[in-house]
């Protein structure tokens, strides 16, 4: 059987991310948790899609340089 939820210690092994860290985003709510009571647990698949959203692409660093590159030409103008 498949794990679906897992506790903060679990949930940061999972993402080499410090448990301060999750704690923060849970309570920020950039990460999806459950508190029941005292306890927090995670959901693997919303941590697979907010690690998954922090991901670099070759094409958003080519539209920031576009973007900057832009901003500069129109400011010599």
């Amino acid at each position: 059987m498949n794990r679906r939820y897992c506790s903060i210690k679990e949930a940061s092994e999972y993402t080499s991310l410090p448990i301060k860290t999750l704690y923060e985003w849970a309570g920020q709510g950039r990460i999806p948790s459950i508190k029941i009571g005292r306890r927090v647990l995670f959901d693997l698949c919303d941590i697979d899609q907010v690690m998954g959203s922090f991901k670099r692409t070759k094409n958003k660093a080519k539209q920031t340089v576009s973007k900057i590159i832009g901003e500069i030409q129109n400011n010599e103008i």
